[in-house]
This record gives structure tokens, C-alpha cells and sequence, in this order.
């Protein structure tokens, strides 16, 4: 795999495979759930194609799993350090905390 993007979209797309299998759903029936082309499905379940974030919720709404559940066990399984803007990357939380200036340079929020 070229990048983190492309280890990150094949660990979604082991977890959504994985829960077909919890919920022994056919490919059929999923299909027909989602309104996707079969060869679609297959690729996106293989890791063959990127998934689109509508025919991902399209494939979690039929797989009864909700996306940032199929988000979370993917970044789990690739260690969360190696995916880009996971949750738990405070360094991306723009105004964390109100007390984010030293006491006396909050000119903005005093006149805010």
C-alpha cells in the first residue's frame, strides 16, 4: 500500500466485511439493501476501490453499524498513530479551552 490513506480504507473495508459476517448478511441481500451494483460492492468489501463516503453509509445503514463505529475499529486495528486526524489528535481541536491565552492577551474575547 502506497499510503496511510489507502491502509486506512482497506482497514474500513476489513470491518465492514467483518460485520457482514456478524450479521451473516449475502452480498445479495446486501446489494439489494443498498441499492449499489454488485461488482461495486465486491470492490469496495476487497479493497479494490476506495469507498465513497455515500456508498459508505449506504453499506453501514444496510449492515445496521453506524460509520465512526466502522471508523473506530479501523483505526484501532491500524493503531490510530498511523492515521492522519484520528480523534485522539487534540493538536487539530481548534480553541481547545476557553483558557487558550495567557492571562491578560484575551483582548478578542473580552470584547467579543
Amino acid at each position: 500500500m502506497d499510503n496511510t490513506g489507502d491502509a486506512f480504507n482497506a482497514a474500513v473495508a476489513a470491518e465492514l466485511r467483518a460485520q457482514r459476517g456478524r450479521i451473516q448478511m449475502t452480498i445479495d441481500t446486501l446489494v439489494r439493501h443498498t441499492g449499489l451494483s454488485k461488482s461495486a460492492v465486491l470492490n469496495y468489501l476487497n479493497g479494490k476501490r476506495d469507498i465513497p463516503v455515500p456508498a459508505l453509509f449506504a453499506l453501514c445503514s444496510a449492515l445496521n453499524v453506524s460509520p465512526h463505529q466502522i471508523f473506530d475499529l479501523a483505526e484501532r486495528t491500524l493503531g490510530a498513530e498511523r492515521v492522519p486526524g484520528a480523534r485522539n489528535d487534540y493538536d487539530l481541536v481548534a480553541n481547545e479551552t476557553i483558557n487558550e491565552f495567557p492571562a491578560g492577551d484575551d483582548a478578542d474575547w473580552d470584547s467579543a
